[in-house]
């Protein structure tokens, strides 16, 4: 069995506007409702949605007569990892991780889903996308570089920022670094096992020592430090998403032509 955790608490901070339910579908749909569609529909059992204190009520009546979905306020923005340990209290099985403001597309959800009900049992996945198709044409982003060893096993992530394409068709970031069209990044889309629960409960009462932001990056490093498998499902589909207020168009033209 798999649950679905959708992170859609985010401040939404260049976009301008609160995107958790902007509407980019046919039918005024967010993004979250075709996430949560394509997980129903490959298998997912049901969902926990994590949200704003201001979004709580347009949240739960939203969603009011679907019993699959369960909602999680969090209350002080302490980071995506805070954020899947608030909703992993409500799951006792696999959880598959994805952002609300993310379109993965249903092959990629599939992937995480089947992993989930029929990968190894103590192998965790993360869903890899190439970078090329993960790019904004509103402006440049920020994307976490896989790190993947000869066994298609995750060793690592580094956030890299302001990655664009200039001119002649290279993807280049902030610090001036090239990078390779096929490129893995995370677009935080994983497969979580429950042997890893405990760990949020234990880092962030460690990280909250520190007052910083308890990112999901921190959980993953401190896993794979100590041995968790970390397998990398790749994919050829394409992102998209809602990062600069322009993407709202862009998305929806996107949208509109896929199945």
């Amino acid at each position: 069995m798999a649950m679905l955790i959708l992170l859609a608490g985010g401040k939404s901070t260049r976009f301008g506007r609160p995107k958790q339910l902007e509407p980019v579908g046919p039918h005024g749909e967010a993004l979250l409702d075709f996430t949560l569609r394509d997980a129903f529909t490959a298998g997912c059992t049901g969902a926990v949605i994590v949200v704003r204190p201001e979004h709580e009520v347009a949240f739960t009546e939203r969603f009011a007569s679907d019993h699959r979905v369960c909602f999680v306020v969090q209350r002080e923005a302490c980071g995506t990892a805070h954020a899947v340990m608030l909703a992993l209290e409500h799951v006792k099985d696999t959880a598959i991780i994805a952002n609300g403001d993310d379109h993965y597309g249903n092959e990629a959800i599939r992937q995480a889903v089947r992993h989930a009900v029929q990968g190894e049992p103590q192998q965790h996945a993360l869903v890899a996308f190439e970078l090329a198709n993960t790019l904004s044409p509103s402006g440049g982003v920020n994307r976490a570089v896989c790190t993947v060893d000869a066994q298609d096993l995750l060793l690592s992530t580094e956030e890299v920022t302001g990655l664009h394409v200039v001119d002649d068709g290279s993807i280049i970031g902030t610090d001036g670094r090239v990078w390779p069209t096929h490129t893995l990044v995370s677009m935080n889309l994983w497969v979580l096992r429950p042997a890893l629960f405990p760990m949020f409960r234990t880092r962030f009462t460690m990280h909250a020592a520190a007052n910083g932001e308890f990112g999901l990056p921190n959980v993953i490093a401190a896993a794979i430090a100590q041995q968790h498998h970390f397998a990398v499902l790749r994919t050829t589909g394409e992102w998209c998403g809602l990062t600069h207020p322009a993407d709202a168009v862009l998305v929806r033209q996107q949208i509109a032509t896929r199945p």
